[in-house]
């Protein structure tokens, strides 16, 4: 089975894509940009960019009862690695209990809208 995932508690795509998808017990979520409600875009700010962004993929976690801790891997794509020490920092504090998830973290030089931070990221939602 698989469904399409979205809530107004997030920006909407920028592009032909789902804010995330759910197939089976996993939900994959489109990479998320520091797009906030307001359409404003956080730029030259990487912990703020960062918050913004996790605040994105925990409020579309949520719509499927789940929390960042469900995460499972996760993909991070900087336009600049000598922001990387910020943006662990925030990272880290984030996931601050349980299993940390996999994670991917490159440097690429080009992202939508000219953002400093994109995430994608799995969940599993785990049956109990």
């Amino acid at each position: 089975m698989k469904k399409k995932l979205e809530t107004s508690n997030a920006p909407a795509p920028v592009g032909p894509y789902s804010q995330a998808v759910v197939a089976g017990d996993l939900v994959f979520v489109s990479g998320q940009i520091p797009l906030q409600k307001s359409g404003e875009i956080v730029l030259n700010d990487i912990e703020k960019a960062t918050e913004v962004v996790l605040d994105n993929i925990e409020a579309i976690l949520k719509e499927e009862n789940l929390l960042l801790q469900d995460i499972v891997k996760s993909e991070v794509y900087l336009k600049n690695l000598e922001n990387f020490e910020k943006f662990n920092k925030v990272y880290e504090k984030r996931f601050s209990t349980g299993i940390k998830p996999s994670r991917v973290t490159v440097e690429v030089s080009k992202l939508p809208k000219n953002s400093d931070i994109e995430i994608a990221c799995v969940a599993y939602k785990n049956k109990k």
